[in-house]
């Protein structure tokens, strides 16, 4: 079985909140990609993602979207539930969430973990995502 562990980083905009249960969509930007651990043989060089954020209490969320790479994509499902709560800078939250992962396109067949850490200016509707994909390639 072929390995890969990447470091994606994503400036992203949300929606306002909307609806009950209250949700945003969150989209980002172009995202880089390094490398960390395993199979060199196929790196994607272009991600992006979007994602739909339901809010589930006072400071947990659900969150279902998709990553994409160079056409390829990968599912993402919220395993348990995300966390965001006011940081220790004023006007900034934190937060965390972990996704399991299903492959789709060139990525077919590929399962994995993502664990996402963003910081949130909810002011702004901007955050800064760092993501740690751990895929297990077919």
């Amino acid at each position: 079985m072929r390995r890969q562990i990447l470091l994606l980083r994503f400036e992203t905009q949300t929606t306002p909140r909307a609806g009950d249960p209250s949700s945003l969509t969150v989209q980002s930007g172009p995202g880089s990609i390094t490398l960390l651990e395993g199979d060199d043989s196929w790196v994607p060089t272009e991600a992006s993602y979007e994602t739909r954020v339901t809010i589930t209490g006072e400071t947990t969320f659900v969150e279902e979207g998709e990553i994409v790479f160079n056409g390829a994509g990968l599912r993402l499902t919220t395993v348990g539930a995300g966390v965001i709560e006011p940081s220790a800078e004023e006007g900034t939250s934190r937060g965390a969430v972990n996704w399991q992962v299903e492959g789709t396109g060139r990525l077919s067949g590929a399962t994995g973990l993502v664990s996402a850490n963003f910081e949130f200016e909810p002011e702004r509707g901007s955050a800064v995502d760092y993501h740690i994909v751990r895929l297990f390639l077919p």
